[in-house]
């Protein structure tokens, strides 16, 4: 798991305001300058001005339980940041439609950040 703690967000502060009025996707919630997502019991949050590229993760899984499996889709959204270490924050599993929404809302409300995964 990636060390989210520097982008810890609390309430009580400044960006309470922004994080109210951002719309859900799943665990994420984009601001107008602050991307925030939620990992376990608590909110983070990343100003946008640190990423150079998102792209979305879409990973299968199956399940296996005691009476029988499950598969099931698990969505991601990749943050690259500036200096070239990435954050994954998971959007939820079977969200595929909520996924695609995020992607396009944050390419349509924040056209300065590149999309995409780049391939070598």
């Amino acid at each position: 798991m990636a060390n989210y703690k520097q982008y810890l967000y609390t309430k009580g502060t400044a960006l309470d305001g922004e994080f109210s009025a951002a719309p859900a996707f799943g665990k994420i919630r984009p601001g107008k300058h602050h991307l925030f997502w939620k990992s376990g019991l608590r909110w983070y949050g990343i100003p946008l001005t640190d990423l150079q590229r998102i792209y979305r993760r879409v990973e299968p899984v199956f399940g296996k339980l005691c009476c029988g499996g499950r598969s099931f889709i698990i969505e991601w959204l990749v943050l690259v940041l500036h200096d070239g270490s990435e954050l994954a924050l998971h959007i939820g599993d079977d969200v595929q439609k909520q996924a695609e929404a995020l992607l396009q809302h944050l390419k349509d409300v924040h056209p300065q950040i590149q999309y995409g995964k780049v391939y070598d």
